[in-house]
């Protein structure tokens, strides 16, 4: 699932989206329903540059990060390479 086959390898910008969506089905099936939502609102959302959308993503997993101590660990790791991915993404810019 997880596109990035070497971590410091960064998915495309085209892939991007397919990452956090089947991160937003799997916090919806666990039952993680606000934070899924609000996934799907910033990728549905209109953004005026792409850091500005990787800043609201970033916000959002450390919002559910924060809120969600009781995370499966495997959907907790998933989200720190997700944030660690952005954080990469956003120093280069």
């Amino acid at each position: 699932m997880w596109p990035f086959k070497n971590r410091r390898n960064l998915a495309r910008p085209e892939e991007f989206p397919g990452v956090i969506d089947a991160l937003r089905d799997r916090l919806r099936s666990h039952g993680f329903t606000a934070g899924a939502d609000r996934l799907k609102e910033i990728l549905e959302g209109v953004w005026t540059t792409s850091n500005e959308l990787y800043g609201e993503l970033f916000v959002a997993l450390t919002r559910i990060r924060r809120e969600r101590p009781d995370l499966p660990r495997d959907i907790d790791a998933e989200i720190r390479r997700l944030m660690k991915s952005i954080d990469r993404i956003c120093r280069w810019r």
